[in-house]
């Protein structure tokens, strides 16, 4: 009985790193190409940019109009709890001497 054993002829380990590296580096390269296509469609126009500059800008200037005119007038927050509001600058003169009353009774 004659058995006939043939071989397998082996890659070398060197040309299987460089197709693994190949293939490493193929992929790392679509990765990066992909996520740069989906960044640019995703990302917003100049003009839409623009646009929310411009948004951004005018309800900044409400809000801090707003802010002024809550630090420097007088008026009602709630009228019917009786909550009002006044000038910071005359609140801190109506407090002030409550404060200055009770550091003198905290020094000994």
């Amino acid at each position: 009985m004659s058995h006939n054993h043939t071989t397998i002829q082996q890659r070398p380990w060197s040309s299987i790193g460089i197709l693994l590296f190949l293939g490493v580096l193929f992929l790392m390269i679509a990765a990066v190409l992909g996520g740069l296509w989906l960044n640019r469609s995703a990302s917003a126009t100049d003009s839409e940019d623009a646009d929310r500059a411009v948004a951004r800008a005018k309800n900044l200037a409400e809000l801090q109009s707003a802010d002024t005119t809550a630090l420097t007038t007088y008026g009602w927050n709630d009228k019917a709890k009786g909550v009002v509001h006044l000038p910071i600058t005359r609140a801190m003169e109506l407090v002030l001497p409550s404060l200055q009353a009770s550091e003198a009774k905290e020094q000994p």
